[in-house]
């Protein structure tokens, strides 16, 4: 288990607004040890895409934690954390003052996540009219450990014969938006509120997996 904490000069909890170190730390035996450290500034880059590669390299850093813990945590650094699966926690303090705590909550996520997933069907795109379908993901996404969207979505775009697939999504899928990106992939992505959007896919002759 690896918890990340953004700590500021003074060792406590800091804003990522501010310059800061990102130190992430191992529960082994019953006690925390910090295995590894960087510091980081998010406005030493001035431009939003330096701020986007900055992103990229803590993200790296960061390797398979899921957890980050800081005093106040918003803005791009936010979303790049929520969109790469991240839980994060907002608390005040020194690391180990906090870590336990957010171990017990990250605990009960768990729990509950899993005794809900119990109840998730796995969805199946519904067509709206001959070959338009819609698919929704939110429910896999935010509760279901069974599935991941690739495993769902793959077989589909592979297999499936339509003109338009509409996904519904809590977030675009990272590797999805890749394949966008790339150009493997046509589609339109639409960003209904903070919590949903929606893809629209047409053609996939391109579809690499």
């Amino acid at each position: 288990m690896e918890i990340a904490v953004f700590a500021g000069r003074d060792g406590l909890t800091a804003s990522i607004q501010e310059a800061g170190e990102i130190q992430v730390y191992q529960y082994y035996c019953g006690k925390w040890d910090m295995c590894r450290s960087m510091p980081f500034h998010l406005h030493a880059a001035k431009e939003l895409q330096g701020m986007r590669e900055h992103m990229k390299t803590v993200l790296h850093f960061l390797g398979e934690c899921r957890t980050f813990i800081g005093l106040s945590v918003n803005g791009l650094p936010f979303f790049e954390l929520e969109k790469a699966g991240f839980t994060v926690w907002e608390a005040e303090g020194l690391p180990a003052e906090v870590l336990d705590g957010v171990l017990e909550e990250e605990k009960k996520l768990i729990a509950a996540a899993e005794e809900t997933a119990e109840a998730v069907i796995i969805p199946e795109p519904m067509e709206i009219s001959p070959g338009y379908y819609s698919i929704s993901l939110k429910d896999i996404q935010n509760y279901s450990g069974k599935v991941t969207s690739k495993q769902l979505l793959i077989p589909l775009l592979q297999k499936m014969d339509f003109i338009n697939l509409e996904i519904i999504c809590s977030h675009v899928p990272p590797w999805l938006e890749e394949q966008i990106l790339s150009g493997q992939l046509e589609a339109r992505v639409n960003k209904l509120s903070s919590f949903e959007s929606r893809v629209n896919i047409t053609g996939k002759s391109a579809f690499c997996s």
